[in-house]
């Protein structure tokens, strides 16, 4: 396998994103976080023991019933670019980089499910939901997390809830991270009083790369600060009032736009529009930074010829993995910019600017 290469299993994951067509709330990732009480914690296991937490877990999930297809992929087995397409479709802030003999990943044919082995703690369960419905992915999460639990025994404590490996991680085990693509607050220089207002004891707003400082494609991430001494009822209602409010001040930014004449928003997507329609090298951050602008165009009514599904779908699929994923012959290093540009390009043939 030639480093341009995935393996089967990660290159015909179903995208959620083909069909998304959401304009603010991109997607909202669930995850539980589990140890199975008869093994020590990952850092504390032999190697042998990490492999038999494995095996054992991967086919407790394969053989339950509750997974569409699942196929398990060992760390020492898929490439580097594998690893990089599967943290990029999960959205994950984690990267998988750093898993090998011992460690893995299921993954099911839904392509909204991944659990990872003994990267922290034993079983990490993450749901990605793409349709606005919270209640739906926490209910098939649970359901997994329930049937494989079952035969394991998760190890738990009647004071301290699910025992995790970070004792900040004990208690319910239980993340939720929201993403939510903020071009207009971002333009009119109110995204970083919005930050500031959202971060308090109960919530932590970062970027999609994790820093709270560095904003690509006006995209922030809402996560749960703690996860002991609260119930995951209240997770999810916390998150789900966070991404409500944002969502109303977001759009509300969008209506004044339209109501309003801004030359210097028109610019900004005009030029927008010229750095991906002609541009014959472009990097991912520049690129996604870019597309969301599309994006606040198409909504505004000042770009036509695509759809919000197309742009979101662009936005994920120009990213290094992706777009490798879509290469079938090896190419430089040097190479990949020009062909995201050619990318973007294709997908933004029949898009008009109408202002």
């Amino acid at each position: 396998m030639s480093n341009n290469e995935l393996a089967p299993s990660v290159a015909k994951l179903v995208s959620p994103w083909d069909h998304n067509q959401n304009t603010v709330l991109l997607a909202t990732s669930l995850s539980l976080q589990r140890n199975i009480e008869k093994f020590k914690f990952p850092g504390k296991m032999t190697p042998d023991r990490r492999q038999q937490v494995v095996s054992i877990t991967s086919k407790g999930l394969t053989d339950s019933g509750a997974l569409d297809q699942a196929v398990l992929l060992k760390g020492d087995e898929i490439s580097p670019l594998d690893k990089e397409y599967l943290m990029e479709h999960f959205l994950s802030l984690q990267s998988f980089q750093h898993a090998h003999v011992g460690e893995g990943f299921v993954v099911d044919n839904t392509g909204t499910f991944i659990a990872s082995f003994n990267l922290n703690n034993h079983i990490h369960f993450t749901q990605l939901d793409t349709e606005n419905d919270l209640e739906k992915a926490w209910n098939t999460l649970v359901k997994i997390e329930s049937t494989l639990g079952e035969d394991l025994g998760y190890a738990f404590s009647p004071k301290f809830g699910f025992l995790t490996a970070d004792p900040h991680q004990c208690g319910t085990g239980f993340n939720v991270s929201a993403f939510l693509q903020l071009p207009a607050l971002a333009q009119t220089n109110e995204l970083e009083p919005l930050i500031r207002k959202l971060q308090d004891d109960q919530l932590i707003v970062t970027g999609i790369q994790g820093s709270p400082t560095e904003i690509i494609g006006d995209v922030i991430v809402i996560q749960n600060n703690y996860t002991l001494g609260i119930t995951e009822d209240n997770i999810l209602s916390t998150i789900r009032s966070a991404i409500t409010k944002v969502q109303v001040q977001e759009n509300a930014i969008r209506l004044k736009l339209k109501e309003q004449d801004k030359p210097e928003i028109k610019d900004h997507v005009a030029r927008a529009y010229a750095v991906l329609v002609h541009s014959y090298q472009i990097e991912t951050i520049e690129a996604l930074n870019n597309i969301s602008l599309l994006k606040l165009g198409v909504d505004l009514g000042w770009i036509s010829g695509i759809t919000t599904a197309e742009l979101n779908h662009l936005f994920f699929s120009c990213r290094r993995a992706h777009l490798l994923g879509k290469i079938s012959s090896s190419i430089l290093p040097e190479e990949l910019s020009h062909k995201r540009a050619e990318h973007i390009h294709k997908a933004l043939t029949k898009i008009t600017l109408g202002i």
